[in-house]
């Protein structure tokens, strides 16, 4: 346990499109079936070319910027439609010529379906820590998350997951993470339980969807607030069903910044740098978080890439600078919310609208709302509870987008660092 400040190193999170084709046709996905239409005048996979135009440009990048840690997250689309051969001599090449100026973590998002014991043994290998998409129990999942014939995924994805886990029990492959899409036509205990009872899952993450306000999906707001208000009060009954507290990050992460001021601290970079990412397509195009281009066509440009274009160039350039300003701008409404330590006006998404930009509070205000009141009335009953919660929450952050890539001096860790930054993933054991 630290008992000495230390200094969060500057890092960086890129998002490589490995492949931007998909053999899912998830009805949600923001890359395919939302605004975002990129993928179709991109290469279906990237080539080798591109490969060692996009070392050379973050080589240049994280020693012009002193990069300490690159986080690199091999994406799609479904990255394991690449050839076997050519995944593995890509991250071959990125270690090579990345390893000596920078600390290289490599990760992967994927739906699991394509997963084999080959795959395991490559991403082992390369020590690719892997997060896979499961969206709750069978009827829940394939619905979801079909083929492009209608099919269900559950079957393969679970297959893919054990393959996985098999390997983190032997000691050959990272930690692997879950990742389920909040979908408030379902239950949201039903989801959670399958996991936790079902699964044997007792780590995992639940997103709520990038939408902004030029949709209609966050509407109304009370079948979010009764699909979270279920996963709390199942959340809560954890450590009797299965002797602790089990981690869903969205929940875990505030009840711990509401609990010690450390953990808060660590929140506040977290919320600051959530944003701070970019994307690099199939054909060297760079992006902002690929989150963010799928709201306005506005919020890309076509004409940058790894080729004409320096890392340093592209983040003190306007698109990603109007992040940086969004993040650190507090909505009129939030600056007097009492959660706004903890909460920081939410995600970017979520508070987009055409012609507003990022100026207004998360369309999911009122879920974030009961979020947080949940979360604070179990932190209050706690010993000493209340005292705490009003420690954490009556300091303003002191950690600003602006501060991006300036190092972070952070107080004693009552916690081992957590590895988790934008594109990692929570640990499944």
């Amino acid at each position: 346990m630290s008992t000495q400040p230390q200094a969060w190193s500057n890092c960086l999170d890129v998002v490589l499109k490995v492949a931007e084709r998909c053999n899912l046709a998830c009805p949600y996905c923001y890359y395919f079936y939302q605004e975002n239409e990129l993928h179709k005048t991109t290469p279906a996979l990237m080539a080798e070319d591109t490969v060692r135009h996009v070392a050379a440009f973050l080589r240049r990048g994280v020693q012009e910027l002193g990069i300490q840690h690159l986080y690199i997250g091999l994406h799609g689309g479904e990255p394991l439609l690449q050839p076997k051969k050519r995944l593995d001599a890509l991250c071959r090449t990125l270690r090579k010529e990345l390893s000596d100026v920078t600390t290289v973590h490599i990760g992967m998002q994927t739906n699991g379906t394509r997963l084999d014991q080959e795959w395991v043994s490559i991403l082992a290998e390369h020590q690719v820590s892997a997060g896979v998409s499961l969206d709750g129990p069978p009827h829940i999942h394939n619905a979801s998350r079909p083929d492009h014939k209608g099919k269900g995924s559950y079957d393969a994805t679970l297959r893919g997951l054990r393959l996985l886990q098999e390997g983190v029990r032997a000691g050959t492959n990272r930690a692997t993470g879950i990742l389920c899409v909040a979908n408030p036509n379902h239950s949201g205990e039903e989801v959670v339980k399958h996991f936790v009872e079902d699964l044997g899952i007792d780590n995992f993450n639940i997103l709520l969807p990038r939408e902004g306000y030029d949709s209609e999906v966050w509407k109304p707001q009370s079948k979010w607030v009764n699909y979270f208000t279920e996963i709390i009060k199942y959340w809560q009954t954890t450590p009797k069903k299965v002797g602790k507290l089990v981690t869903i990050q969205l929940l875990s992460e505030i009840m711990g910044a509401m609990v010690a001021e450390p953990r808060a601290e660590r929140l506040d970079f977290r919320r600051s740098t959530r944003h701070h990412i970019i994307t690099i397509s199939g054909d060297g195009k760079l992006s902002l978080d690929d989150n963010i281009i799928a709201l306005d066509k506005a919020l890309y440009d076509a004409n940058t890439n790894v080729r004409n274009t320096t890392l340093a160039q592209f983040i003190g350039g306007p698109l990603f600078q109007q992040l940086v300003q969004a993040i650190d701008t507090t909505p009129e409404k939030c600056a007097s919310c009492d959660w706004f330590r903890t909460c920081r006006s939410g995600e970017l998404f979520n508070r987009y609208q055409k012609g507003s930009g990022f100026n207004q509070p998360s369309v999911f205000c009122e879920t974030l709302d009961t979020i947080h009141t949940a979360i604070a009335a179990i932190v209050g009953r706690r010993e000493n509870g209340v005292e705490r919660l009003t420690q954490v929450l009556s300091r303003k952050p002191e950690i600003w987008a602006r501060d991006f890539l300036k190092p972070v001096t952070l107080g004693p860790a009552e916690l081992p660092l957590p590895e988790a930054h934008s594109i990692r993933l929570p640990v499944v054991e």
